[in-house]
């Protein structure tokens, strides 16, 4: 009878102090205000260590850079996953909780003069023996979605400085539209006087009214396709869309062909991409490890006691293991070994489609470098004779046609410079962006050392 209570006392307290431990359901509900900051002093501008991103205006692409990286949505809920990573992290680092059993049987009849009694404690030891391979894992995998996460937050920055490249050259091609327009208007007006005078045909004013009609169709494009990009900023930074960023006119020096053709050769060791599926391999490695062993699992020990209805009582352990005899997990590994090739050849791949995509665009960038110089050259030579023909039309000396040809292909090559220089801009960006360069060190992971 003595153990009999002993028992009924200590499972309840057993029980009451694991609840003790255990978490509450809290709700959290979701935010269903607005998302969208109406100003820029409105968004996040703290940096890493205390420090703040200058807000003198007009921004630099690199202040617009870091604030999308602060404050776009999208990083924002991709950043979460972090959380998610080293949950799992902490999961693969917990044993399982002991097991706890009880049982009691009244005697109703018979010779025996007690009431049986018995109760076991369970300790499962599989997570002991797959315990270094799940934490590697595990480890693994926060380290790749940081890596990940990284990328995504390298690619946000580089969208948002090619925006910044793309708004400029927009800008630029509207204030050259508007130009043109006036001059082209000038010399309609010249032209529709001299008509309404009698001095010229009506057909001598079509080339400028055709002229004066092809930019007003240009001008509207470009307008629209600034205030496209001006939108797509504004929401890749978490503005609303009719929120002005004042830009500096941007500018992304050449990249030293020599350092270029380094960082191609370790872009292995450096791109966050690469070295994420590095961490998945080394995740996938572990877990082929953990699959190996799992064929010889569960293993648990257990300490088994109680009285029978004589009042004999009896303790003594019990091990329960699997044999591997039919399945040992052959299934499991063979998943696992399969899901380790294919993040090989995935990084392979990723490697190579890196290093093409590099070495294209270091010669694109070098071939946009010759034809901007090109194009600028052109487009002074052009602007220059339209300046000259518009003052020879001015003063008679030249007809409204030949000032209007003129207006035009000047018009025509100041519009391929900004365009080619947007392109230049852009490819030395991607270069950069696709080399890594600018990208703080990551650590790698190191298959050998857990060999």
């Amino acid at each position: 009878m003595k153990l009999s209570c002993r028992y009924a006392i200590a499972v309840p307290l057993c029980a009451a102090i694991s609840l003790g431990g255990c978490a509450a359901y809290h709700k959290t509900p979701l935010n269903l205000g607005p998302q969208l900051k109406s100003s820029l002093s409105a968004l996040h501008h703290g940096l890493p260590g205390n420090g703040l991103i200058p807000s003198t205006l007009p921004l630099t692409t690199q202040s617009v850079a870091a604030l999308a990286v602060l404050n776009n949505p999208a990083l924002i809920a991709i950043r979460e996953q972090r959380g998610v990573a080293q949950a799992e992290l902490l999961n693969a680092g917990l044993l399982p909780d002991p097991v706890i059993s009880g049982g009691f049987a009244a005697l109703m009849s018979g010779p025996a003069n007690a009431s049986a009694i018995s109760g076991s404690l369970t300790q499962d030891l599989s997570a002991l023996i797959t315990y270094s391979v799940d934490v590697r894992a595990a480890r693994a995998g926060a380290a790749q979605v940081d890596a990940a996460i990284l990328w995504q937050e390298w690619q946000v920055a580089s969208q948002a400085e090619q925006l910044c490249i793309a708004i400029d050259g927009d800008r630029q091609t509207v204030g050259l539209l508007l130009a043109d327009r006036q001059a082209l208007a000038a010399v309609n007006t010249s032209t529709s006087n001299s008509v309404a005078a009698g001095n010229l045909t009506i057909a001598a004013s079509s080339s400028s009214l055709a002229a004066l009609a092809a930019t007003d169709t240009a001008l509207n494009t470009a307008q629209q396709t600034l205030a496209q990009d001006k939108a797509q900023l504004d929401a890749l930074l978490g503005l609303q869309p009719w929120v002005e960023i004042p830009v500096a006119n941007p500018d992304v020096p050449p990249i030293d062909p020599s350092a270029a053709d380094a960082a191609i050769a370790s872009l292995g060791t450096r791109r966050p991409d690469l070295i994420a599926l590095r961490y998945g391999y080394a995740q996938a490695d572990a877990k082929l490890r953990a699959a190996i062993l799992t064929q010889f699992l569960p293993v648990s020990i257990s300490a088994n006691g109680g009285s029978d209805t004589t009042n004999v009582v009896s303790i003594g352990p019990a091990v329960t293991l699997t044999l591997p005899l039919f399945n040992r997990n052959r299934g499991g590994i063979a998943i696992a070994a399969a899901t380790r090739a294919q993040l090989a050849a995935q990084f392979e791949a990723g490697m190579a489609e890196a290093q093409g995509g590099a070495a294209a665009l270091l010669a694109r960038s070098r071939l946009l470098q010759n034809q901007s110089a090109a194009a600028n050259k052109r487009a002074d030579d052009a602007n220059l004779i339209a300046t000259q023909g518009q003052s020879a039309f001015a003063n008679g000396s030249l007809d409204a046609l030949s000032a209007v040809n003129l207006q035009t292909a000047s018009a025509d090559r100041r519009r391929e410079a900004i365009a080619l220089r947007v392109q230049l801009l852009t490819a030395r960006l991607s270069l950069a962006t696709l080399l890594g360069i600018g990208l703080p060190p990551i650590a790698a992971p190191d298959l050998e050392s857990t060999r």
